[in-house]
Parts: C-alpha cells; structure tokens; sequence
C-alpha cells in the first residue's frame, strides 16, 4: 500500500506521521511519503498513491474537496485531534471515506487503511503487484520476480525499483525518490540515489535485462519497458530490425497486363 501522509494543521506543516500511524506504516510494510498542505496535489498528481492520510487538529473539508475536485482517484483517511461529531460529518460528505482519532490504536489504524483502499477496489484486494514483460514487482511481499526467480535486491533498490513500475515509462522526479525513501531524514547527496540506480542496472544486466532505466539528467528517471520484453519477442524484434536494414536482392517480376506499347507476343500456328 502507497500512502501520502499530509499535514494539514499548524502544527503538522510538514506531513510528519503520528506516533500510531508510524507504527502502523512499520508493522504493515507500507510505503509512506510525507508533505505539507502546499504542494500535496503536485504530489498525489506525481506518484500513484492507494490512500492520502490527512492529519488535522480539527476536521476540516477543504483539503478533501480540492483532492476531490481534481478527480484523484485515491482513498482518504482524516486523522484529528478532536473528533467533534458534527465537523466528521462534514469531512465524510466532502468525500473522506474514514476519519479516526490520533489516538487511535496502530493495529486499528493499519486495518481501517486497508480496508478503505479495498472498498475502492469494488470490494476486492488491491492490486499490488506489477507485471511488465519478463518482470513481476510484488509490492505485498516486497519481492521482483524475472522469468519467475527473484532477483536479490536491498531495501532501497526494492522502492526505487517499485516505484519505476508503478511509473511504466512515464518519468520518476528524484525529489519523488528521496521524499519516499528518506522520510521523516534530511535528504541525501545528490549522487547517493545516481549510485543506488546505477547497482540496480547492474543487477537487471546479470539476467539479460540491457539498458532498462533511462536518465532524464536533471530531472529523474524513467523504465523502458521494451527493456523487459520476453526473450523470444526481443529476438524477433532484433531480426526484424535486422532485416530491415540489410541489403536485399532486387527481383523484377514481369508485368501480366499488355500496356498501349508492349509487343505482342507471337501465336504459334499448328499446320
């Protein structure tokens, strides 16, 4: 499960978690990234969150309906302070599919966000797991799969990796990278997520895997899905190419149609 937590009180303008939502983001395996009031719909609009967690001191509806109003299709969890029932039954008109109080128990918490990103899914579990070509991201088991093996990766190289999927060939900011793996830490150096890119072409490379995350310098990066391709479908696409750049013999196929000039063709008499 994907989730942007957002501040939305003066005294959470950065997004930090609650004590019972972190522990919940711990014991749960989900993947947290944080932000303040301003600029969370450049972020929701960026990455492919399952749930935006808003943290409140009071219930209020109008973070709710700009989320609404700019048709993001995601769940959403109000955490308040004081759960007065009146102002909760304004937020949940605004479109809020829950909202708790931030003493709430983790275990529930993580069960409440879990259940409101099913109820999205018609009543299912939601999906988490990616398939493109040769590759299998399971975001559940925070395991890749190639050809059905799985590909030994760290911690970090897993959510990079992850979050490419998620992404398809569109392209992943670094700042997006650094938000969801240094949550709630200073950012690192500049080169420090170039160098965790660069083990993870590495090790895409030892199972056939060529050229499979493209640089977009200054700005992030992107997958190249054809990169994933099954084996047998690259290697037809390979002699197609081939084919059409080689030389090939020319062969003139003579015409059946007679035009105003051509010659007639002699008709041989039986005596």
């Amino acid at each position: 499960m994907r989730v942007l937590c957002i501040g939305d009180s003066e005294k959470n303008l950065d997004g930090s978690p609650c004590k019972a939502l972190s522990q919940a983001v711990r014991e749960g395996g989900v993947s947290l990234q944080i932000s303040g009031r301003e600029g969370a719909i450049d972020t929701l609009r960026d990455y492919p969150f399952d749930l935006a967690v808003i943290q409140q001191t009071s219930p209020d509806p109008r973070i709710i309906k700009t989320i609404r109003g700019n048709r993001l299709n995601l769940s959403i969890l109000v955490i308040v302070r004081s759960p007065i029932p009146a102002n909760v039954a304004e937020i949940l008109a605004a479109g809020a599919d829950d909202c708790v109080c931030n003493i709430i128990e983790p275990v529930e918490l993580l069960a409440r966000m879990k259940a409101v990103v099913r109820r999205a899914t018609g009543g299912g579990v939601a999906s988490q797991t990616i398939v493109v070509g040769r590759m299998k991201v399971c975001d559940d088991a925070r395991e890749v799969l190639i050809d059905g093996e799985p590909l030994s990766l760290t911690h970090t190289e897993f959510d990079i990796l992850s979050m490419l999927a998620h992404k398809k060939s569109n392209l992943l900011s670094k700042a997006s990278i650094a938000s969801t793996l240094y949550v709630g830490k200073a950012p690192p150096q500049s080169k420090t997520i170039d160098v965790m890119v660069c083990r993870l072409r590495s090790k895409l490379r030892e199972v056939d895997i060529q050229a499979p995350i493209k640089t977009h310098w200054g700005s992030g990066y992107s997958l190249v899905e054809s990169a994933f391709h099954a084996l047998e479908a690259k290697a037809i696409s390979d002699l197609s190419g081939q084919t059409k750049h080689s030389g090939s013999a020319s062969i003139s196929i003579p015409q059946t149609g007679r035009g105003q000039h051509d010659t007639p063709t002699p008709k041989l008499s039986l005596s």
